[in-house]
């Protein structure tokens, strides 16, 4: 297989492996081969009104102001007025999977997803407009390595052309992956081979950042996380890097992993955690200068993390299982849902309820009947 289509295939080994299982590889695999043709399409359609909305793949949910907002496949938006109980579908202008939503204030909030498409909302979740897709993405990213190989031409900037040729003629079938937002205008946003933009207007316009982060081989990059004024950034094969300077220069740290680091979690005001593949947890107090293993009895990948609302901990996993801290990430307790699920992600409600994301659609934890799972201390 050549190396950019093994590559192609890696990215997907994450969330959207579970797409297979639903089905929708048809459709994952033809972007592979037709991506522009795929793609075009599905980022120009709106996404289709559905009964079974609630029920789908849901990838990622956040709290805007008192109000629920959760993204997902074929462009679902789904929105809570009551912590949770119930749920409701809003139009999106997309018809590709949505992969994360962030809101950092109660009106403004941003949607990422395949084909490159970013999604903004000014009142709270309730409707959608299209700020960036694939096509234009690939074109700012052309147009920058242009531009930094004309104004200092090497043999580094010229790879960089010849790879944002490349990513402009294969057409928009790259995911973004990530998204933070520092404020209603400061955001960045990740994906798939190195793929990093960032904005200061509210994302009125994007620019291209590849060039500030150390990641020569173009690594997928999976979250973004702040941490005490400070940004790190984890992805594949254990990438992790570091800024000071609020995201003008990311350099990379020495890092305890060798597989996927697919998220980031705070612990404290000193604390970091990355986990991903296989279940590997790392744990650092010193703004990634040093990591230890925090040990998981079970070699299943985590896929997300949050702070509760009472302070503890909690990650999730592709098993179903919920894993709580109340030591800053030091030791984890796990429990297994009784009906279990592919877990996406989470976060708490307005009354601090834990809310999940699975391929089942969403729930309140208290609902989803968790029980302690013999023996899952980790």
């Amino acid at each position: 297989m050549p190396i950019r289509a093994h590559r192609f295939s890696q990215w997907r080994t994450f969330r959207w492996a579970i797409l297979f299982a639903l089905g929708l590889n048809a459709c994952l695999v033809g972007q592979a081969a037709s991506g522009a043709e795929v793609n075009t399409q599905l980022f120009q359609q709106p996404s289709l009104p559905s009964a079974l909305a609630s029920e789908s793949l849901m990838l990622d949910v956040a709290l805007a102001g008192q109000r629920l907002v959760a993204v997902g496949e074929r462009g679902f938006i789904l929105l809570s007025e009551d912590e949770g109980q119930s749920w409701r579908q809003v139009p999106s202008p997309v018809s590709v999977t949505l992969t994360r939503v962030v809101f950092p204030s109660a009106t403004q909030g941003w949607a990422v997803g395949h084909a490159g498409v970013v999604l903004h909302s000014s009142d709270g979740g309730l409707s959608w407009s299209k700020q960036l897709d694939g096509e234009q993405a690939a074109r700012l990213e052309l147009e920058a390595a242009q531009h930094a190989h004309s104004t200092q031409p090497s043999e580094q900037s010229q790879q960089r052309v010849e790879a944002a040729q490349l990513l402009f003629e294969e057409g928009p079938d790259k995911p973004f992956l990530a998204v933070h937002f520092f404020d209603e205008q400061q955001g960045v946003i990740l994906g798939a081979y190195g793929l990093a933009f960032a904005t200061a207007d509210g994302g009125a316009s994007w620019q291209s950042i590849r060039e500030r982060l150390d990641n020569p081989s173009a690594m997928h990059l999976y979250d973004i996380h702040e941490l005490a004024g400070e940004l790190f950034i984890a992805g594949e094969q254990g990438l992790l890097l570091r800024s000071v300077d609020h995201g003008l220069h990311f350099a990379a740290l020495e890092s305890p992993a060798n597989g996927t680091l697919f998220g980031l979690l705070a612990t404290d005001a000193q604390g970091l955690l990355a986990f991903g593949l296989r279940g590997k947890t790392y744990l650092s107090e010193d703004h990634g200068d040093s990591w230890r293993t925090v040990p998981n009895s079970l070699p299943v990948t985590l896929t997300a993390g949050a702070r509760l609302a009472d302070g503890s901990l909690m990650l999730v996993d592709e098993s179903g299982r919920t894993l709580l801290s109340r030591d800053h990430g030091h030791s984890f307790v796990a429990s297994i849902l009784a009906k279990p699920a592919y877990l996406t992600g989470l976060t708490s409600s307005a009354d601090g309820q834990v809310i999940l994301a699975s391929n089942h659609g969403l729930a309140r934890l208290a609902d989803s009947s968790a029980q302690r799972s013999p023996g899952s201390e980790q």
